[in-house]
């Protein structure tokens, strides 16, 4: 299981990067981590969550993929509880799971924190934040779509 230490350092830094006041948890009750208490922290088990409905966005879900309770969850429950974290319930995600979960993470838009090959545990972190998710190419904007000042030298 993930050490106290990293788990302090990680909430940390995703502080640093953008403010974070509202936190779940699946897998693990996390609160004994928040040194400072500044993270209003709700744990729910996986199968509660499922279930739980849409009453508030949180700003960051901890997910422990790896834990007991998890490894009795079916992939289609897996799936659907990160689907419904990615898309409903939080702006930004962490995974801490087992290596044979990667398929599954990739396929759902997260990248990887972590990488797996830099430690011999079987674990990966992986993360999903909805502020970074897609970034907008160059293309889409104005300046390719509309150029007035073409219209009558170019065959379109």
């Amino acid at each position: 299981m993930a050490e106290q230490n990293v788990i302090t350092s990680m909430l940390e830094d995703l502080s640093a990067e953008q403010s974070i006041q509202t936190a779940l948890c699946i897998g693990q009750d996390l609160t004994q981590y928040d040194n400072n208490q500044a993270i209003q922290w709700q744990y729910f088990n996986a199968t509660d969550f499922l279930n739980l409905p849409f009453t508030q966005r949180f700003d960051l879900a901890f997910v422990l993929l790896n834990t007991d309770e998890m490894a009795s969850i079916i992939l289609q429950h897996k799936s659907q509880l990160l689907v419904k974290l990615r898309d409903l319930m939080a702006k930004k995600i962490v995974v801490v799971c087992q290596r044979q979960d990667e398929q599954l993470l990739r396929s759902l838009g997260f990248t990887q924190l972590i990488d797996k090959t830099t430690h011999d545990s079987d674990f990966a972190l992986w993360q999903f934040n909805i502020l970074t998710y897609k970034h907008v190419p160059d293309w889409f904007n104005s300046k390719f779509w509309a150029n007035p000042e073409n219209w009558n030298k170019f065959r379109w």
